[in-house]
């Protein structure tokens, strides 16, 4: 009986040695790290401003501290904060040329040899620091990635923002590309890139790749393409002439009101409801008799933009004659409709 409690007792004590070992490692280590991170704020402190004038004047050497492996992640903070504020050429050219000293060679082996998460973080401090001497192994690297996960997406958003033109030509032939890919890719391009794209498209056919970019000259409202989209309203296709459409209506812009008129009597729905919007926003009498005929048209979303746009173009008591007026019930339903929705709102 005694001797089982002698080892029970040693048993209790090992247990307990166990635990004090642990957590007096646990306390190390916890000291540490607010020791490693009390040192690389000071290393912060103390580099950032030197970092600015290295920035601003023609001193090109930069700080020691930061080019130090033990700073590394000192330097990628300071890195990461200064980049997106800079918009001289000038220290552009000084910001990059310090990132592919200080990163490129570490980010190289962690594209190699990193785990998952370490790829894909690496990824995304490659894309905003621009190193242009990683192109060539991130083209290797992207044929190597079969599943659409985040570091083949990060990939193909990293190689974008290097300018890399051969990555629509990627995304032509992956049959599992989607409209947002391509987005995504044209958002990253500069102007001259993204300009390259186009004449490529063309050069190259692929109804994705130009959907989406019918689709981005819209979302960012770029006038400069404006000629493109009018273009596209003679295309064939109907995905086509919806996106150019919906892109003019973006742009509020047509450089000839007579481009518009077939279309308030497609066939197609879409089409007959963005004709009546974009002649919303443009704000012009001649679109009169059309808006009046679809205020009656079979389908709510057309009917809907209409009553919006004879709203815009001429007011509310537009919209009171018609809504008494108009042969067509709907299109009496839908002026009330509007009529009501605007009283409403001057309420609020």
């Amino acid at each position: 009986m005694n001797i089982d409690l002698i080892y029970f007792y040693w048993t209790i004590g090992i247990l307990l040695g166990f635990q004090l070992i642990l957590l007096a490692l646990l306390c190390i280590r916890k000291w540490q790290r607010n020791r490693e991170n009390d040192r690389q704020k000071q290393v912060y402190e103390d580099n950032l401003e030197l970092f600015v004038d290295y920035l601003m004047t023609d001193n090109w050497m930069i700080p020691k501290a930061l080019v130090l492996r033990k700073n590394f992640e000192v330097a990628e903070r300071i890195f990461s904060e200064t980049i997106n504020d800079v918009k001289d050429t000038y220290m552009l050219e000084k910001l990059e040329q310090a990132a592919e000293s200080i990163f490129s060679e570490t980010y190289l082996s962690q594209l190699r040899r990193g785990s998952w998460s370490t790829r894909v973080n690496t990824l995304y401090f490659i894309e905003d620091f621009k190193l242009t001497s990683l192109k060539s192994f991130l083209q290797q690297h992207l044929k190597k990635l079969k599943v659409w996960d985040e570091e083949k997406n990060q990939t193909v958003r990293a190689l974008a923002a290097l300018n890399d033109l051969s990555i629509i030509d990627y995304l032509n032939k992956d049959r599992s590309a989607t409209l947002q890919h391509y987005l995504d890719v044209f958002s990253r391009f500069d102007d001259d890139t993204f300009g390259n794209a186009i004449k490529l498209s063309k050069e190259n056919y692929n109804p994705m790749c130009r959907v989406a970019i019918l689709s981005f000259i819209g979302l960012t409202k770029n006038v400069r393409y404006q000629p493109i989209l009018e273009v596209e309203l003679q295309n064939e296709n109907l995905e086509m002439r919806i996106q150019a459409l919906k892109g003019l209506y973006r742009l509020s812009y047509i450089s000839n009101i007579e481009l518009l008129i077939p279309f308030f009597d497609s066939s197609s729905w879409q089409e007959r409801m963005f004709s009546c919007r974009i002649s919303g926003v443009l704000m012009l009498e001649v679109y009169e008799p059309f808006l009046e005929k679809l205020l009656g048209d079979k389908e709510w979303w057309v009917r809907n933009a209409a009553a919006e746009s004879l709203l815009q173009i001429f007011g509310e008591e537009k919209l009171l004659f018609l809504s008494k007026n108009h042969l067509d019930l709907y299109a009496r339903d839908m002026a009330v409709q509007w009529i009501s929705s605007k009283k409403g709102g001057s309420k609020k």
